[in-house]
């Protein structure tokens, strides 16, 4: 596969993969658009749902197809670690949507297949992502200064300085415009960042925070 092809186009072609992969394992990721989904672990799943017509290719072909694009993504970013390895996690076709779910074991990963396989026409245009403790977060450099919510109450603001106290609690880092889900509760969200459920939606341009338990 050439460089440079979305995401987007790798779910067209591999639309007709009813049943290539299991779920998601244990998370409880469901999406009905395209999206990301993070973990405490930092994994992430790009979701990519789209709307499908008629099958032009066999399983077999299609499945062929997907798994040689990410072996070759993987040779030429990988280090060499077995361990690390983005992999199809969900390739279903029902009622008409076909969604590819492609699980990478941290951030760093797939912002590097974002890079690779851009897609310019989806709502996730991801500058940088980073999924930490409050406490690291912190030692980065996120929090503070910026301006909070309370999840479910837009009027209800949230010092940032008791946000850095819940040690318990982890932030995701985004700099772009992405929906976002976690594999935890939303606590907070930082200014300019609107919530559907358990669904964040974060600003173009701008580096937003969620904070999830």
């Amino acid at each position: 596969m050439k460089k440079g092809q979305t995401a987007a186009a790798i779910l067209l072609l591999a639309f007709a993969l009813n049943g290539c992969g299991g779920g998601v394992g244990k998370t409880a990721f469901a999406p009905t658009e395209t999206s990301l989904y993070v973990t405490k672990e930092g994994t992430v799943t790009s979701a990519d749902v789209e709307i499908c017509e008629n099958d032009y290719y066999s399983a077999d072909e299609l499945k062929a197809y997907a798994q040689e694009m990410l072996d070759a993504f993987e040779s030429e970013n990988q280090s060499g670690s077995s361990e690390k390895k983005a992999e199809i996690t969900e390739c279903t076709v029902k009622d008409g949507t076909a969604k590819l779910l492609i699980t990478f074991p941290d951030a760093e990963e797939y912002l590097r297949f974002a890079a690779e396989y851009p897609d310019e026409e989806s709502g996730i245009q991801v500058e940088s992502l980073d999924v930490v403790s409050v406490q690291d977060g912190v030692e980065k450099g996120y929090i503070v200064g910026s301006n909070f919510y309370k999840a479910g109450d837009e009027k209800t603001e949230v010092s940032a300085v008791d946000i850095t106290k819940q040690k318990k609690f982890y932030v995701v880092c985004v700099t772009g415009s992405a929906k976002i889900q976690t594999d935890g509760a939303i606590q907070y969200v930082s200014e300019g960042v609107t919530l559907n459920g358990n669904t964040a939606e974060t600003p173009k341009g701008e580096t937003s925070y969620i904070i999830f338990r």
